[in-house]
């Protein structure tokens, strides 16, 4: 999903909350995945990518043990200055996230995105 939606990412970088309501990075993801399931009704893809290397990627990346929290609460939760190794996902999860900390963990997740697009390219 994370390479068919590239240029999508590249075009809501400069101005997320335009397309998405909100400077998230919850809101890019939510965005995204409603766009790549457009893709796949619309037969534009004809197979979904159960197995998401940029989910494994990420966690490998940023020192989670496991990527079954999503790529977005792993971006947020390091951007955050959660500690990837002994992560207490409730404690994310119930964290206000100020502004500073959404924009901080935007600008992370473009850095990564045009790592893995250069790594798996």
């Amino acid at each position: 999903m994370i390479l068919e939606c590239y240029k999508l990412f590249k075009k809501i970088e400069p101005r997320p909350a335009m397309w998405t309501g909100e400077n998230t990075l919850k809101s890019i993801n939510i965005y995204a995945n409603g766009y790549y399931e457009a893709l796949l009704d619309n037969e534009v893809y004809y197979q979904s990518r159960t197995d998401e290397p940029f989910f494994d990627w990420v966690a490998k990346k940023l020192g989670y043990y496991e990527s079954t929290a999503g790529w977005a609460n792993m971006i947020l939760g390091a951007a955050i200055g959660f500690d990837p190794e002994n992560i207490n996902w409730e404690e994310l999860f119930s964290h206000v996230v100020t502004k500073e900390e959404h924009s901080k963990s935007i600008i992370m997740f473009y850095e990564l995105l045009d790592e893995y697009k250069s790594e798996y390219e």
